[in-house]
């Protein structure tokens, strides 16, 4: 009778070295799989970073060709204002100097409203992005120029200038002819142009009480102007530094 052995083949198993070398290349591979991912993340949120600032570039130039256009038409109003104070104050020739004091009225019924060009700052703050933007200095930038806007220039604006020019349009009620504005505005759209005088008596009064309330709001709307004027150059100031800023830190070309 043969008797057969059944050798256990011991060649097969696996040792404590076999495991931790199957163990450091998965960890590896995962650990290269990680930093592959967390590199393509970066260079993506790179590459928004930069739109981003291309962006406010815009926006910011955007901005700066309207504060320019806002304190020129404002300071354009406030040498009417300062022509047309002598002219009101002096109550004898009132009707004498009408054709001059209405060229001037006109254009206090003209006015300049204000668009911040915010929709880049609006979507970093919104969607979370802001904390892409690396540059302390940037960030820091652009956080104080959208402070200075908000409320010095949009808030300035809603809340003081623009209660003030429909001051001056509610007294000027009382004493101008609406018809003059109405054919001014109709017949030359808002080019300079001459004025046609309504029928005499040319003024709906010449009391000097009623003139005396309205030389007071124009007054007080030339001041608020000029406090309003001196915020945007603050404005363009901070504006044109901040440009200035983003495209040498960013790289960003000149358009």
């Amino acid at each position: 009778m043969e008797v057969h052995h059944h050798a256990h083949a011991t060649h097969g198993k696996k040792t404590w070295k076999n495991y931790f070398w199957e163990f450091l290349m998965l960890f590896l591979a995962v650990f290269c799989g990680f930093l592959a991912e967390w590199e393509l993340e970066h260079v993506i949120e790179h590459s928004r970073e930069k739109e981003f600032m291309e962006s406010m570039v815009i926006d910011i130039k955007t901005d700066s060709a309207n504060l320019a256009s806002m304190k020129s038409a404002f300071g354009y109003i406030t040498i009417q204002i300062d022509s047309l104070l002598p002219l009101l104050k002096d109550n004898e020739h009132l009707e004498k100097n009408a054709t001059e004091i209405y060229q001037h009225q006109v254009i206090l019924n003209l006015y300049k409203k204000w668009t911040y060009s915010d929709r880049t700052i609006d979507q970093l703050k919104n969607s979370g992005t802001f904390r892409l933007i690396r540059n302390k200095a940037v960030s820091n930038g652009i956080s104080q120029y959208d402070g200075f806007i908000r409320n010095y220039i949009n808030d300035m604006q809603n809340s003081l200038i623009l209660k003030q020019w429909q001051g001056v349009n509610d007294a000027g009620n009382d004493i101008f002819k609406s018809s003059v504005f109405r054919e001014y505005f109709k017949s030359g759209d808002f080019a300079r142009h001459a004025v046609v005088l309504p029928n005499t008596p040319y003024f709906l009064t010449n009391d000097k009480i009623v003139l005396e309330k309205f030389i007071n709001k124009l007054d007080q709307y030339a001041v608020s102007l000029d406090w309003f004027r001196m915020n945007i150059d603050r404005a363009l100031q901070q504006n044109k530094t901040l440009d200035s800023l983003i495209r040498k830190e960013y790289h960003v070309e000149s358009n």
